[in-house]
């Protein structure tokens, strides 16, 4: 398992979900990615998928750690 920061946040995921670190980290704006990451913290996880339609969860694993997998 990976591990990269994006944006304060430590994220965790497996190589099948790179393209979602690079859209949460270089494509969506500060505020789109920090929205995401509030909207799993609260709930426990959020789906959301890329510009071109593939598939993701950012999972809320404890406090302020993260995990991303592709649906």
């Amino acid at each position: 398992m990976n591990k990269k920061n994006i944006r304060g946040y430590p994220v965790y995921y497996d190589n099948n979900a790179i393209k979602a670190i690079d859209h949460l980290a270089y494509v969506l704006s500060f505020d789109e990615t920090d929205s995401l990451f509030r909207s799993a913290r609260l709930s426990g996880k959020v789906e959301f998928e890329d510009r071109i339609g593939r598939n993701f969860t950012l999972i809320n694993t404890s406090g302020r750690n993260f995990q991303v997998k592709k649906r």
